[in-house]
């Protein structure tokens, strides 16, 4: 018979390591989950590199049995949701574990000791670290490996959280699109009727000012959804570290933003689908994965929608719809294949709606899990 399950800290020196490299074990032979760089991950749990410790705490936490690791989790406080939503609600993320309930009801019931401890009486996840990072369970659409940014897990990871007493608060629904069938005609009549009436223009991103740039994507980002369930205000340094690190891959021909009289009121941003390289670099940079990266990133045919905002002054007038066309017109250009647009919420039915009537299906749901930390 296995051995008792015990949960320890993992947050320095060697443990941590460990609770790094726990999912590249995990997953070992899994050919639907896309190995992340390590010094990436490495880098996002480090406080002192990561600006979202500038306002929150983590810790992070091994299961072992046997002498050996068999599940980790993270227990989060993030503050800046806390004040925004004026609750008490903690988080828990980069959660991974053998399919074994035992395991994750131990993590678990850690997580929420370690959120109770600090007056927090609710738990909700998974987000790693919150929901403008990648958040949620893969609860439908395991067939292909996740696209850049977003979490792969086995089937049977949702019954590991039900079993530790946690239940559904939100789906974030995902949608596929082939660029090439894309009604560019019927939209781009749409999008001429909105630039008669509203007056916008279109633009490309402009790298060469790039931080002017950026700072427009975050008044836009901040303003398009702070009415959003769960949304949490991006800080500035937490925006520029994320697109510092998004820059080596950005496509300036995939971004684009709409203005008005000369100010940005929207915009869309789009990415090449770098999972499809990082897949083949099995999580290391070096020695040969720098030649897939330098090498495969023009020859990827995927694309992904990873954020669109409109100002709440615009909001319902159709700009989507503009931003949409001048994307994916884009990506024709360039010789894309197909496009993921996501997430949205399940409640978003304006936004599921808008994605359907240009060709969007439904082809991914990572679900949002809640529950008391007693």
């Amino acid at each position: 018979m296995s051995g008792a399950i015990e949960v320890r800290s993992a947050d320095a020196g060697r443990d941590l390591a460990r609770f790094i490299d726990f999912p590249y074990r995990l997953y070992r032979g899994e050919d639907r989950w896309v190995p992340p760089l390590r010094f990436d991950v490495k880098n996002r749990l480090d406080r002192r590199k990561n600006p979202f410790f500038d306002h929150s705490e983590a810790a992070y936490f091994l299961a072992w049995r046997d002498g050996r690791p068999v599940g980790r989790i993270a227990a989060i406080d993030n503050r800046r949701h806390r004040e925004f939503h004026g609750d008490r609600t903690g988080f828990f993320g980069w959660f991974d574990c053998e399919d074994d309930p035992a395991v994750a009801v131990a993590l678990l019931d850690r997580a929420r000791a370690w959120l109770r401890e600090r007056g927090l009486d609710r738990v909700r996840g998974p987000a790693s670290f919150s929901l403008n990072d990648e958040c949620g369970l893969l609860v439908e659409g395991f067939d292909e490996p996740c696209t850049i940014l977003t979490p792969w897990n086995p089937p049977s990871s949702e019954a590991l959280v039900l079993a530790a007493g946690l239940e559904k608060v939100m789906d974030l629904v995902s949608f596929l699109l082939p660029v090439m069938s894309f009604d560019h005609e019927r939209v781009g009549r749409i999008a001429d009727l909105v630039v008669r009436r509203e007056g916008v223009e279109l633009r490309r991103f402009r790298p060469e000012r790039f931080a002017e740039e950026v700072a427009a994507v975050m008044d836009i980002y901040n303003d398009a959804w702070e009415d959003n369930w769960g949304f949490v205000p991006m800080t500035a340094r937490e925006l520029d570290h994320m697109a510092k690190e998004l820059k080596p891959i950005l496509e300036p021909a995939l971004a684009c933003f709409a203005e008005k009289e000369g100010k940005p009121v929207g915009f869309s941003l789009v990415l090449p689908d770098v999972n499809l390289v990082l897949k083949k670099m099995k999580g290391r940079l070096f020695p040969f994965g720098i030649f897939h990266l330098l090498f495969g990133l023009k020859r990827v045919a995927g694309i992904r929608l990873i954020a669109m905002g409109v100002s709440r002054e615009f909001h319902k007038r159709g700009l989507d719809a503009l931003l949409y066309l001048d994307s994916f017109r884009a990506a024709r250009d360039l010789g894309k294949e197909w496009s993921e647009l996501g997430w949205v919420l399940e409640t978003n039915q304006v936004m599921i709606n808008t994605i359907e009537r240009v060709g969007g299906r439904r082809n991914r749901v990572h679900r949002l899990y809640e529950g008391p930390v007693d």
